[in-house]
């Protein structure tokens, strides 16, 4: 998945990049082709101003100045001959004094030639004078900078290129003879394009024309702006959904082992007091056993306590459904919390003084009164108050401490469970309302259970509308805060 994930990403990069340059490389030959055919029409019309100005010489009229003028723009049919099924009229007024058809093409055709002739001889002359005064000219006085402006305009929408533009004229001691008012010098020639402009002089002179585009890149990005977000987009969103599929394999892989151990420490669980109780009974068989009251006592207390142990383990298993179950079946009453926590530490102090231990309970909440769950509601406190006992040093007496509060405004109560056990290290801290997990002890190998207790402890506190947090540091302690909203009395 990582490797075609990357490839992927390589391709589409490799992609873009390519595009980009095909479309910088269309851009720059429509440039250049605007440049070039904008030179050809300078020098067209530099040509076309020495012919009228030849014509005005010889006292042409302007209306024989336009024709000629008709004449250098078309370039096609010099002889300006027109089909003889479009000249009927000319021929008919002709018909007279005419032997043929034939003849009256022949003399048409006689005419203009001998016009094409004077004027192949009035362009020759101009010509040569163009060609040898035209260069010795400075390139201002041979180019008007607001015609080029609109010539340069019109070819490059020509070419489809249809954004501003700003320009200048270099002339050959390399000086700027005119340049637009947004023209950025740019010393990296990659930024203008430049174009030799009346290449076909006589001896022609290095004046060059650049032009400069502000806005090319954003221009050339732009025509694929589009594609490339909406390839990004779906790229994202493909790499998110990536990513939570190799998170999800990696929890799925973690919930297995957690599951597998769970199922390993149930097996064992269970087995010692069915093993403890079967071994009992095989004993109430023997008939040496029947005469003697005190093993019979004895043996009957064992069937007892491992009958009370494997029903507590049973209880345990049973709180999966009421993780798993949302619509678990709660009742609700308006409760004297303080009541509760007193209730639940009274009955635990005999397991903590056989511990060696003891408990303090400083119930100094002033709105204790609540609307939970009570028999869901102690054993979040018996959970707590039993995985302190469970995670008491051995070598130190077990103190637990036992609290209730409210804020200023009495709307929220606070029940905290405090110990001086082992304590729970960081890493493991933000963990231990997950199902299944179960904090490594280290040397305490004596500590058994299936992890449940504490993300069972979160579910019912988040079903009572509150929030429960944890501090703790490794041989020193942990403390537990549970917050629920209160109620008036």
């Amino acid at each position: 998945m990582c490797l075609t994930f990357i490839g992927l990403a390589f391709v589409q990069f490799n992609y873009f990049n390519t595009l980009v340059d095909m479309r910088r490389e269309f851009f720059e030959d429509a440039v250049k082709q605007a440049l070039y055919r904008t030179s050809r029409i300078l020098e067209e019309e530099e040509m076309q101003r020495y012919i009228n100005a030849e014509l005005i010489k010889q006292g042409k009229e302007p209306k024989e100045i336009e024709k000629v003028n008709e004449f250098i723009n078309k370039h096609i049919n010099p002889l300006n001959i027109k089909p003889l099924t479009q000249n009927k009229k000319v021929i008919k007024n002709n018909v007279k004094g005419t032997n043929s058809v034939s003849d009256i093409s022949k003399n048409l055709h006689k005419e203009h030639q001998n016009n094409f002739n004077k004027q192949k001889i009035l362009f020759s002359d101009v010509a040569m004078r163009w060609s040898k005064e035209a260069p010795e000219k400075p390139i201002e006085e041979r180019i008007n900078a607001e015609r080029l402006e609109v010539v340069l305009r019109k070819e490059l929408e020509k070419c489809g290129i249809n954004i501003p533009f700003e320009f200048s004229l270099i002339n050959h001691k390399s000086e700027r003879v005119y340049t637009s008012a947004g023209f950025e010098y740019i010393n990296d020639i990659h930024d203008y394009y430049s174009q030799i402009l009346f290449p076909n002089d006589y001896t022609p002179k290095l004046n060059i024309m650049r032009v400069y585009f502000p806005t090319r890149d954003s221009v050339i990005i732009g025509h694929i702006a589009r594609f490339a977000v909406t390839s990004i987009v779906i790229t994202i969103i493909l790499f998110l959904t990536f990513v939570a599929a190799i998170l999800l394999l990696f929890h799925q892989k973690k919930v297995n082992e957690l599951r597998t151990d769970f199922m390993n420490n149930m097996t064992h669980e269970f087995k010692t007091p069915i093993s403890s109780i079967s071994l009992a009974a095989q004993m109430l068989c023997d008939d040496s056993i029947n005469g003697n009251p005190g093993m019979m006592k004895r043996i009957s207390k064992t069937i007892v306590d491992e009958t009370k142990r494997l029903s507590f383990q049973v209880e345990k298993v049973l709180q999966i459904s009421l993780l798993e179950n949302e619509k678990s079946i709660m009742k609700f009453n308006d409760c004297d919390i303080n009541q509760i926590v007193s209730n639940v530490v009274d009955n635990f102090k005999i397991k903590v003084k056989s511990k060696g231990g003891e408990i303090i309970a400083d119930l100094k909440a002033t709105s204790p009164w609540a609307t939970v769950d009570e028999l869901h509601f102690t054993n979040i406190i018996f959970n707590l108050l039993d995985n302190a006992v469970k995670y008491s040093k051995p070598d130190e007496p077990l103190l637990l401490k036992v609290r209730t509060y409210n804020n200023e405004n009495e709307e929220t109560l606070y029940v905290t469970v405090e110990d001086n056990g082992i304590g729970i290290k960081k890493e493991h801290l933000k963990r231990i309302f997950d199902k299944f997990h179960r904090v490594p002890t280290g040397n305490v190998h004596n500590v058994k259970g299936f992890g449940l207790g504490l993300a069972y402890v979160k579910k019912m506190v988040e079903k009572h509308d509150g929030t429960i947090k944890a501090e703790s540091e490794p041989n020193i302690g942990t403390i537990f805060t549970i917050t629920i909203p209160t109620i008036k009395k």
